[in-house]
């Protein structure tokens, strides 16, 4: 329980998450019937990046504020909302303030939806049931997401979204735990919609990583990965990616539109790449190619 969001909010690895996510409650939105937002690993729901924390790492100017400094032609619309939902933060609040994933679906949700935020940090946990405490459609729970996910699952509403987001410093080698989780969790809720966040850091590591999940059996699973390092560098965090479980009509093809205008905003190196491909589907939808030019 060593690993603290403060320090990171707001990088490279935060917006390629964030603008994902919201693609994928965009579409959940799009009927009229209500949906449940699960986050297992909800942090704190916002950070203030004039906090020490951020200002001590400054990760922040790899990732929003450069793409604050995007030029707007040609930028992606989930990009465009992600960085309104940015700014109705700061209005909300008064400062420089970055929302985590639990603060930017709330942003998002309708009145018949509600939000369920897991956090085993129990200062953290604290926080959260704080910030949130106005909030009549979300629940706070200090519990394990390891275990707490499928007792919570599936939700009374029947569609939804679960954010997997753990510290992966409790993780090892090919990601076991939570590869087993996602098991555990899609068998017990098989229509539901799973969004598992990674590092990359070692890219041997992701490849077994995918050989695991592909092992679970678990159809229509669509792989996203945006580096902005070589995959192979051994230096530090060379990118990340997120693992989609039954994904929405259509998001693949305007998530891979998405990373790769993302890609040349969030990183200048000549070796930056990113992929949008199904590790497995019950169809064989046309992969979009893998785009390292």
């Amino acid at each position: 329980m060593n690993y603290r969001h403060h320090f990171h909010a707001g990088n490279f690895a935060d917006v390629v998450k964030h603008v994902l996510l919201q693609g994928l409650l965009d579409s959940l939105g799009r009927k009229d019937t209500p949906y449940c937002y699960i986050d297992t690993h909800a942090g704190l729901g916002f950070y203030d990046l004039g906090a020490s924390e951020a200002q001590r790492t400054l990760e922040f100017k790899s990732g929003l504020a450069r793409v604050k400094l995007a030029a707007p032609e040609g930028m992606p619309a989930w990009v465009v909302d992600y960085q309104k939902a940015v700014v109705a933060l700061q209005v909300e609040r008064g400062g420089f303030w970055y929302p985590g994933s639990p603060w930017l679906a709330l942003h998002l949700m309708r009145p018949q939806d509600r939000a369920i935020f897991m956090e085993l940090h129990p200062e953290d946990a604290a926080t959260l049931r704080t910030n949130f405490s106005r909030k009549d459609q979300a629940a706070v729970h200090q519990r394990d997401a390891y275990e707490g996910l499928t007792a919570l699952i599936p939700p009374k509403e029947k569609r939804g979204l679960v954010l997997i987001d753990p510290p992966y410093e409790e993780e090892r080698d090919d990601y076991a735990p939570v590869v087993e989780l996602l098991k555990k969790a899609h068998a017990k809720w098989p229509t539901g919609v799973y969004a598992l966040w990674f590092p990359i850091k070692d890219y041997h590591a992701i490849t077994r990583f995918y050989r695991r999940l592909r092992n679970t059996g678990i159809p229509k699973m669509l792989a996203t990965e945006l580096n902005v390092l070589p995959p192979d560098n051994s230096l530090g965090l060379n990118g990340s990616g997120m693992i989609i479980v039954n994904p929405p009509w259509q998001f693949s093809d305007v998530a891979f539109r998405t990373l790769k205008w993302l890609r040349p905003v969030l990183s200048d190196h000549p070796q930056s790449s990113m992929k949008v491909e199904w590790l497995t589907a019950e169809t064989a939808p046309a992969a979009a190619p893998r785009d390292d030019e």
